[in-house]
């Protein structure tokens, strides 16, 4: 039914229906690797196994997939993930591990209903200052597709409505980038040079049009102060991946307490091809 699984390096398990399977890490994490559906051609995420670099607390590997993530980047956040433990719950799965170097416990709960995955994300601080914080979602999907992230409708009046978000290392010129006054696009190609773009998104959703299927990553829309220039949604791509990524408001938490993120993932087959004329049959789509 599935493509088999390949090149994760690490132990692994899978949720399964009719439609999707999920794989994820049993002895590091919490991490999702593997994303199959139906009738695709093999992964839709991206595993970098040979992707590392240094942190405050040693190296870190970036793996791949799905990871849970703290904004705003800071390298201290970004300890080596450790042990994970395992647990059924409600039907899915609990993949929890305990507080890190950094003094932040995660956990991601997975479940599966027909082509849909829902995540349900918790961060937890131990550390004795408070710290303000926002859960980060972030899925990287092999490269090849196009990321889609729908801006506010045009509208009447002089007030601004839109706005967007670029880190230091992006270039405007940069040929994978396509903007329009109702869609960012991104093109899944290797380069060695990074780009990021954000905005706030006020439609609840990114996608990837991968040719033979869609990923549509949905989200709430939260009241609050937004992280990265106000933004809760993200995309980016360089040398192994490109990146869809959600964010939710910034918290400030006390020892002991905890942020939480959802996430719904869609997964759908057919033509979905990389082009302008493609995004906006897809944004049509999911806006009816």
């Amino acid at each position: 039914m599935f493509t088999p699984s390949t090149g994760y390096g690490l132990p692994f398990a899978s949720l399964e229906n009719k439609y999707l399977r999920l794989d994820y890490l049993t002895t590091t994490g919490p991490r999702v690797v593997g994303l199959y559906v139906r009738g695709g051609k093999g992964n839709l995420l991206a595993v970098t196994p040979e992707v590392h670099w240094e942190t405050p607390h040693g190296e870190f590997f970036l793996r791949g997939g799905h990871r849970l993530w703290i904004a705003p980047e800071n390298p201290f956040f970004t300890p080596p993930e450790e042990n994970v433990t395992v647990m059924e719950q409600g039907g899915g799965v609990r993949l929890h591990s305990a507080a890190d170097a950094s003094g932040v416990e995660k956990e991601i709960v997975l479940r599966l209903e027909a082509n849909r995955v829902h995540l349900f994300h918790r961060l937890t601080w131990h550390g004795d200052q408070p710290l303000e914080l926002a859960p980060w979602g972030i899925t990287q999907l092999r490269l090849g597709g196009m990321g889609i992230l729908p801006l506010p409708d045009p509208a009447e009046g002089f007030a601004p409505n839109r706005n967007l978000a670029l880190w230091s290392y992006s270039r405007l010129n940069d040929e994978r980038l396509e903007l329009y006054d109702d869609l960012i696009l991104l093109h899944g190609r290797a380069a060695a040079q990074a780009f990021k773009i954000g905005a706030r998104n006020t439609h609840g959703w990114l996608a990837c049009a991968l040719g033979d299927a869609l990923f549509v990553k949905r989200f709430p829309l939260h009241e609050g102060k937004l992280p990265d220039l106000g933004c809760n949604a993200e995309m980016y791509v360089k040398d192994v991946c490109l990146e869809l990524e959600t964010l939710a408001p910034l918290v400030t938490l006390q020892r002991g307490e905890c942020a939480t993120h959802e996430e719904t993932w869609q997964v759908f087959t057919g033509e979905y091809p990389a082009t302008l004329e493609g995004a906006r049959r897809i944004k049509q789509m999911l806006s009816e």
